[in-house]
């Protein structure tokens, strides 16, 4: 059903390390997904996913304490929970919504298709490292559907229609999910992340 592209030895990679895969996943996404390695594997898009989700937290953690003036002894254990929770929580929700958008495109998971797939939005995760900041989550969302949408397009080489129905509709299932869990007023506050909320 998918077109594979197969990397050629002499293409340029995209960059996997850390600042490399951020800086041009927010700056030059599109060319990014283009050359990201199919089979590079598994574990370099978790880890950057768990990043992402840690510093995410941990700086979320610092600016509340920082705004409410509260330094209290949870300002010390916050790194250490933080990162088991962004080192568990983070590959499963990629792998979660990976599986989704698989399930959108091909009706079941594929393990052809898993890899590709799970690769590109663990990197399109880096959208998210922004989330921390007060009001920020406005653009980020939005330009994360994007970059999801893009990332889901170059991995299995498909037309923007099948990649944005792929990467929408299960971002705006998870979107809905929040809402009804949470209500109006508290997935209003995570969506604009006010400081000392």
């Amino acid at each position: 059903m998918f077109r594979r592209r197969r990397a050629e030895p002499s293409v340029h990679h995209s960059p996997e390390d850390f600042w490399g895969a951020l800086k041009e996943v927010w700056l030059a996404p599109r060319r990014f997904f283009e050359r990201l390695d199919p089979e590079g594997g598994l574990v370099r898009p978790a880890l950057f996913a768990s990043i992402v989700l840690y510093l995410n937290l941990l700086l979320e953690a610092a600016l509340q304490a920082v705004w409410l003036g509260e330094f209290n002894f949870a300002l010390i254990y916050a790194p250490f929970l933080g990162l088991v929770v962004a080192l568990v929580l983070g590959p499963l929700l990629v792998a979660g919504l990976s599986i989704l958008v698989l399930v959108v495109l091909e009706g079941a998971p594929s393990r052809r298709g898993f890899s590709p797939v799970f690769r590109a939005l663990g990197y399109a995760s880096g959208i998210g490292a922004v989330l921390w900041v007060p009001y920020a989550p406005l653009l980020a969302i939005p330009y994360g559907a994007l970059v999801a949408t893009v990332a889901v397009k170059e991995a299995l080489d498909i037309s923007w229609g099948k990649a944005a129905a792929g990467a929408l509709i299960p971002l705006f299932a998870v979107l809905l999910i929040l809402l009804l869990l949470t209500g109006p007023g508290e997935a209003l506050g995570f969506l604009l992340n006010p400081p000392g909320s």
